[in-house]
């Protein structure tokens, strides 16, 4: 049985103080504080706000908490060693049950796949069911025709009804999910929308959605490039044509969630060239559809935010890695300044309410601010510290970035964070470049303890945002369509010999690093501009972009959508070849760290093998190979964060300081 299944020895929450470290002069925190799990990753408020659901890390491992918001009645709930599972998220479904999602870490032979399961337990850790879906087993002798590789796709709460949720199971049809009623003290299930692709002529669905009465409403399916959405009006039986298009040539609709008045669908598309949400009455095809949000910089990329009760709709985070939420409703923004006056210099972010409304939990953070999270007593105003994230680094100095804009080759205009060591002369410093993933980038603000290790080794850290990347609009993601190691890889240059011309970096002590997209980005520089870097390390970087394509080609909807971002197939073997790095593996002669996990499902690792052993042939003497045996695209794991870090930690310093 794995191991996040077995109780813990109760662990009280003791909130650990950092150690003290001089303003100056002071050595700054070992590599590992930095490469260390949060330790509080969320805490949520039970629906009455009497008890606090807590997830820890601690010594590599995870852990589900509860109490109550005094901090007595502490009981251990689930724990995991991370190695042959991965909390994801929980929910409490009442004030005495809690669903957990679990992640399974799968073996290499299952290439890119990920298989998640889904956790029902009681806040005391009594009547666990280890998973929800193979104990409400069909009545069938012959059971479901199709397991599900993801079982923990929920839909939706019912209100009233404490017992059971909406989720959505593949059962019958591999990735056309129907939803299911389904009591989360028995497993027991029941279907109550089934997918139309089952129907002649019918399209999949492959995402639902349900209004806030727990009804399900709407739609999204896709096939190869082709969107498609449904919407079933209220008090109506019949489904209807929302909206469809192609992703390669346009954008469209996107059916985000219900208000509380049914009649009301909220919806992202564009609004002058941005993502924005708008909300449209499905009851009345009349009606215009209204712009409720839009921000002129960035695109809304994020869930909505709902008020407490998760009745009415009143909010939109950016994106789903940003902390901020940009509120319409009043109600909201009044209480978000209460909030903000009573945690000066931060940004503040409720994660959780009680349903009354009365309690909420709130994570601050900022871009040189580890996270903290407090409760927060709306009635008397009061704000009480729960504890730190990451307490060994509260009295470390951290560092702003600030941004700088500079004008690409061809006259586009890039941006990049631009991060200084404190009390360090700005001139001529060693600089890490540190292209993103993605390639969707972080919001400003944000913490990233990447950046801060980084800054905290006496290093300045510029971080492009080169075209392609997500989040600033329509067209400067497009501009990046099929334009991997050509302009985009050229903007990262141009930023980079920006900051050699403006005194920020030393041009003899740079070196490029980068995780999943910013890992080829990397091996890219070392291919194209050797003279840049002084070294180059890639984390989980494509190598081989011909053998991405094919292996796009054995899924239908996603073959297309990769040639549309990256090359065709057939059209240009010339320029996959030659914006692959594996293909220039006899050039690199620039000091190469190459690591790679086993467990990545964004890039698998016979990329990162394939390029090991094509340096190998080449005789290339300057490269070394590291494969993390349990590691994810994610690094969710502590052992595999410190591993990195610690290999980083000696190739950088060895060519930096």
């Amino acid at each position: 049985m794995p191991a996040i299944y077995g109780l813990v020895t109760v662990l009280l929450l003791v909130w650990s103080m950092a150690p003290v470290y001089a303003e100056t002069g002071a050595v700054s925190p070992p590599t590992a504080v930095f490469a260390a799990l949060p330790r509080i990753e969320s805490v949520q408020l039970s629906p009455s706000g009497r008890h606090l659901a807590v997830l820890r890390n601690l010594d590599g491992r995870t852990f589900l908490e509860t109490q109550t918001v005094s901090g007595q009645d502490v009981h251990p709930v689930v724990s995991t060693d991370n190695h042959e599972s991965l909390i994801t998220w929980f929910r409490w479904v009442n004030d005495e049950r809690l669903l957990v999602s679990t992640r399974m870490t799968a073996p290499e032979d299952a290439g890119d796949r990920i298989e998640t399961r889904l956790l029902a337990v009681n806040r005391d850790g009594t009547e666990p069911i280890a998973n929800l879906l193979k104990q409400g087993a069909l009545s069938s002798v012959f059971g479901p025709k199709h397991v599900p590789l993801f079982e923990d796709r929920l839909v939706g709460t019912i209100p009233g009804d404490p017992r059971h949720v909406l989720l959505a199971l593949d059962l019958e049809h591999p990735d056309a999910p129907d939803v299911y009623k389904v009591d989360v003290y028995s497993g027991q299930r029941q279907l109550v929308q089934a997918n139309p692709s089952s129907q002649p002529d019918a399209r999949a669905i492959s995402r639902w959605i349900a209004d806030r009465a727990g009804t399900v409403r709407a739609g999204v399916g896709q096939f190869q490039t082709a969107v498609h959405a449904i919407v079933r009006p209220p008090e109506s039986s019949l489904w209807r044509e929302l909206a469809e298009y192609d992703l390669a040539k346009e954008t469209g609709p996107v059916p985000l969630a219900f208000d509380g008045d049914p009649a009301w669908l909220y919806v992202r598309d564009q609004h002058r060239g941005k993502a924005a949400v708008f909300k449209l009455n499905v009851a009345d095809r009349t009606a215009d559809r209204r712009l409720v949000v839009a921000d002129p910089k960035f695109d809304l990329n994020g869930e909505l935010v709902y008020a407490p009760g998760r009745k009415k709709v009143v909010g939109v985070r950016y994106n789903a890695a940003d902390e901020r939420v940009l509120f319409w409703d009043f109600d909201a923004q009044r209480l978000q300044a209460r909030i903000d006056r009573a945690l000066p210099g931060s940004v503040n972010v409720i994660h959780s309410s009680s349903d009354d409304g009365r309690l909420h939990v709130v994570k601050s953070s900022g871009a040189a601010q580890a996270p903290r999270w407090s409760i927060f007593d709306e009635h008397d105003g009061r704000m009480a510290l729960l504890g730190r994230s990451y307490p060994d680094l509260e009295t470390a100095a951290l560092a702003l970035p600030t941004t700088v804009y500079v004008t690409a080759r061809d006259g586009k205009e890039i941006s990049a964070f631009l991060t200084l060591p404190k009390n360090r002369d700005p001139r001529h410093l060693p600089m890490i470049l540190f292209p993103h993933g993605g390639p969707a980038a972080r919001m400003p603000g944000e913490f990233n303890y990447w950046t801060q290790w980084f800054v905290s080794r006496g290093w300045a850290v510029l971080e492009p945002r080169f075209r392609g990347t997500e989040g600033y609009g329509d067209e400067a993601l497009r501009a990046g369509f099929q334009r991997r190691g050509l302009e985009m890889q050229d903007d990262v240059t141009d930023i980079v010999q920006y900051a050699v011309r403006a005194g920020l970096a030393d041009a003899k002590r740079i070196c490029i690093v980068g995780s999943g997209y910013g890992g080829y980005a990397a091996l890219m520089g070392a291919v194209k501009t050797p003279d840049l870097y002084r070294c180059v390390a890639s984390l989980g970087g494509v190598t081989d972009l011909p053998q991405v394509l094919s292996d796009s080609r054995g899924y239908l909807t996603q073959k297309p959508v990769v040639e549309s971002r990256v090359a065709s197939w057939w059209n240009d073997p010339e320029r996959l070849r030659d914006t692959s790095p594996i293909a220039h593996a006899g050039e690199i002669r620039t000091p190469l760290l190459l690591m790679h996990g086993l467990m990545d499902r964004s890039v698998p690792v016979s990329q990162g093998r394939a390029m090991a052993r094509a340096l190998n042939d080449a005789k290339v003497t300057t490269s070394r190979y590291v494969e993390l045996p349990l590691a994810d695209e994610a690094l969710r794991r502590e052992e595999d964060r410190q591993q990195v870090f610690s290999e980083l930690d000696a190739f950088l310093s060895s060519h930096l300081d």
